[in-house]
């Protein structure tokens, strides 16, 4: 529909130029205050139309005119888009697990179970695909944020010719929200200095309520609102941010619906759950561990969540268990020391999936209290990528322990046994209950050749349009096809231009087909799609997966130097259609049908900037890359700072370096934290004591935590009133990764105190955590002794604080 000012002629004004770029269905008069406009969307954001009305002299004599609002088709659904985090195919009762997940039951059963559906087998890569319709590398995210190497597949920046949901259906008149897990912010812009392009409002999030990284603890994150950190926690020991998003969430939903009833939102919404650490409240531990799920061991548990899934029908009939792989130990070949912490690291896992789901439920009956179910449209994943090994083979207290190549004894994590869980740990569960909560699939989270990897469960419903309720659908698809999916549900077209950019096409295809009951066995739209992470590798086409086996062990992160990554690794080869578990690998009988498929991996990886390949682990963690603190050796503060993210930081990691605090103490003395970087799951601080009952306080301490397992204090006087120099000197024994130094600390021109470190941290402080000036937030470095409570403030003057790092070269693997 052509709009032009001649309509408005009759009533006696002059007739204009048609106004350009305005078309498809307009509502209300045009020009009038409440007019709204359907856009054809090819160029976004829509151009300003020019003014309509009539300009004299007099405004007596003149007519007013507004550009019509841009609203979307008529009929738009909401959409509420779920996924929760590292859950593996087989964990949720949804899709045979043994863990209660009754809100996504709820989802499927009003509407589809999808079976067939993958994602890319990490984290920033899968929601870089998922918020996109790209696949992961064409978006910038080859390998997660942590780990960027500066290759257009891998440098963790979405480029701007791939537009995100976000911003389409914002500019088409949605408002548009971003609720949890943000994985997709470059680490070297997360830092208040921005630039803010890359964060959820820059990416077309008009709201964001959630933490920046990998992962984030529940009763302490990294929490933000929009751009600016926030610390709702403060002072409650209960407060979880599992239940305060969901609360979040519905007051916005409530929010908006009250003040603009007619504007449709899309939610995203994406928890940190199960993603360690497993953060459930005592409730739902208690909960699941009374329910016993997981005493048989992660062999039963297979067992019995295969016989759920043929019982359900998430499996066919002719599906068949994979076996259980020699590198992780049998159930029955541990003794019972081992069994009892292994229970209780399920229970909590178990708990916290549970807990989640619970939550989410609450923001799906949110949508249904506002009276907005039947125009909502509702997807739920489960899981980013399958469920994650990252706990090594025996779990770990502190999943920081694992990034730095540290495994933690059995005997040593009955430490944290009573409170695991709790904000004293930092937990993740063995990678024996990853492979099993992948059932029936083999390998798991880092696997993108297996199933177990990529494999998640996904429902969908849209009440009045999607009506085959509890249907199954085993077409294949991939998390490239959410996209298209919802611009044809909200009748939306892909935008050829973004800000005058030429946008890249999808590489995702609508799923909408699958919702006509008619087509619950059609063949599905999607015929290809390559895979790729870490090295590791596969090609899905018509049927068929050619896969490399996985020459390097998910639980085993290390510096090893890994097999060539062209001609290191054997090759498997699956028909999927007969196959649906990859049970039989037929390389051997079809050595032609291999090779058809390696060329098409390599011909795909070509076209979507997959090359180099590289599959380095822990050596990625160190990669040079941009970054505010690039090339300096000198740093300067005073003052308060605080959440500064570890890449515009100070980096003490593997080398020499001074800390030297100018200060000044009033009188009556001072105590609190002068500078610190990370927590209680490792870091270090440089404070003044709190002391006991008035005892004690205003000592000079440095407090080096190694990942929470040793603390190692160098102790200094007391600070009278005025001014005071304190320098800490650590000088490191060699460049080599985690390798120990001295330590000596003076005040005041004279050495109090030298002490010795036989080991530092190798890769990372808990990216959780953050760098902070004059006061520490989130969680102390100290336990014990010395022990505070956040965000001790440091009470006295910090006149300048000046770290120098040394220039030795960085450690290398």
């Amino acid at each position: 529909m052509k709009i032009c000012h001649s309509m408005l002629a009759g009533a006696g004004f002059l007739a204009m130029s048609c106004i350009p770029g305005l078309a498809q269905e307009v509502k209300g008069l045009p020009g009038s205050p409440d007019a709204t406009i359907t856009i054809d969307g090819k160029q976004l954001p829509q151009a300003d139309p020019r003014f309509g009305g009539v300009i004299n002299q007099k405004a007596s004599e003149s007519q007013p005119w507004w550009a019509p609002r841009i609203a979307p088709p008529q009929g738009a659904p909401n959409v509420l888009l779920i996924m929760t985090d590292d859950v593996g195919f087989g964990a949720p009762g949804t899709f045979g697990g043994v863990v209660p997940t009754p809100a996504l039951d709820r989802i499927a059963n009003e509407g589809l179970r999808f079976t067939n559906f993958h994602s890319t087998s990490l984290c920033s890569p899968s929601r870089a695909a998922l918020i996109t319709g790209r696949n992961h590398h064409v978006a910038g995210f080859g390998v997660v944020g942590e780990m960027a190497t500066g290759y257009p597949g891998y440098n963790s920046i979405i480029r701007k010719e791939n537009g995100t949901i976000g911003t389409i259906l914002r500019d088409h008149g949605y408002a548009t929200s971003w609720f949890g897990k943000n994985h997709n912010t470059p680490f070297y812009q997360s830092s208040q200095a921005g630039p803010f392009d890359q964060w959820p409002s820059g990416m077309g999030f008009e709201y964001f309520y959630g933490f920046v990284g990998g992962d984030a603890s529940q009763w302490q994150p990294n929490l933000f609102r929009n751009t600016t950190a926030i610390y709702p926690f403060e002072g409650k020991p209960d407060w979880n941010l599992t239940t305060a998003m969901a609360d979040d969430a519905i007051q916005y939903m409530t929010q908006l619906k009250e003040i603009a009833p007619d504007k449709p939102f899309l939610v995203y919404y994406v928890p940190g759950g199960t993603h360690a650490p497993h953060h459930p409240t005592p409730e739902w531990i208690k909960k699941i561990g009374d329910m016993h799920l997981f005493d048989e061991g992660w062999n039963k548990l297979r067992e019995t969540i295969f016989a759920n899934q043929k019982r359900l029908g998430i499996m066919p009939e002719n599906a068949k268990l994979t076996p259980w792989p020699k590198e992780l130990p049998e159930w029955d070949t541990l003794n019972l020391e081992q069994k009892k912490l292994l229970i209780k690291q399920a229970d909590v896992y178990g708990a916290y999936l549970a807990y989640t789901d619970n939550e989410i439920g609450r923001v799906i009956q949110a949508v249904d209290d506002l009276g907005e179910r039947d125009n909502t449209l509702i997807i739920y994943i489960s899981g980013d990528n399958g469920a994650s090994a990252e706990g090594m083979v025996n779990g770990t207290p502190n999943e920081f322990t694992t990034f730095n190549g540290v495994p933690v004894p059995v005997k040593d994590q009955y430490l944290w046994y009573e409170f695991w869980g709790s904000d004293r740990t930092f937990p993740h569960f063995s990678a024996g209950w990853a492979w099993a909560m992948g059932t029936p699939f083999k390998w798991m989270k880092q696997v993108p050749s297996h199933f177990g990897g990529t494999a998640q469960g996904m429902a969908m419903s849209w009440l009045g349009h999607i009506v085959d309720a509890g249907g199954i659908r085993r077409q294949f698809h991939h998390f490239i096809d959410i996209v298209p999916t919802i611009l044809e549900a909200t009748g939306i077209t892909a935008p050829d231009t973004i800000n005058g950019i030429q946008q890249r096409p999808f590489d995702g295809v609508s799923m909408m087909y699958t919702w006509d009951k008619a087509n619950a066995k059609a063949p599905s739209t999607r015929k290809t799609q390559y895979f790729e992470m870490l090295g590791n590798r596969a090609i899905y086409h018509d049927g068929w997966v050619a896969a490399t086996t996985p020459a390097t062990l998910p639980w085993e992160l290390s510096a090893k130097t890994p097999p060539d990554v062209i001609s290191g690794y054997k090759w498997e080869l699956y028909n999927v259609k007969d196959d649906p578990t990859q049970f039989d690998d037929l390389a051997a009988k079809m050595p032609d049908k291999l090779k058809e498929m390696q060329a098409l991996f390599y011909s795909e990886a070509a076209k979507h900037d997959v090359l180099p390949l590289d599959n380095s682990t822990l050596a990625r963690w160190n990669a040079p890359r941009p970054s505010l603190t690039a090339g300096r050796a000198e740093f300067t503060y005073s003052g308060e700072l605080s959440g500064v993210p570890a890449s515009a930081a100070p980096k003490i990691l593997d080398k020499s370096y001074s800390i030297t605090a100018e200060v000044e103490i009033p009188e009556g003395g001072a105590e609190g934290m002068i500078v610190t970087e990370g927590g209680r799951f490792g870091g270090y601080g440089l404070f003044l004591s709190k002391g006991e009952l008035g005892f004690g306080s205003g000592k000079v301490v440095f407090l080096y935590n190694l990942l929470d397992l040793k603390r190692t204090t160098w102790e200094g006087p007391t600070l009278d009133a005025g001014k005071h120099t304190i320098v800490f000197d650590f000088k490191s024994d060699g460049p080599a990764l985690g390798q120990g130094g001295t330590g000596i600390l003076t005040v005041d021109g004279k050495e109090v105190v030298r002490n010795s470190l036989d080991h530092t941290t190798p890769i990372t402080f808990p990216e959780d955590e953050s760098f902070d000036v004059g006061l520490d937030t989130r969680s102390g470095v100290a336990m014990i002794e010395y022990r505070y409570d956040p965000p001790f403030r440091f009470t006295g003057k910090i006149d300048k604080l000046t770290f120098k790092l040394s220039e030795q070269p960085t450690a290398k693997p």
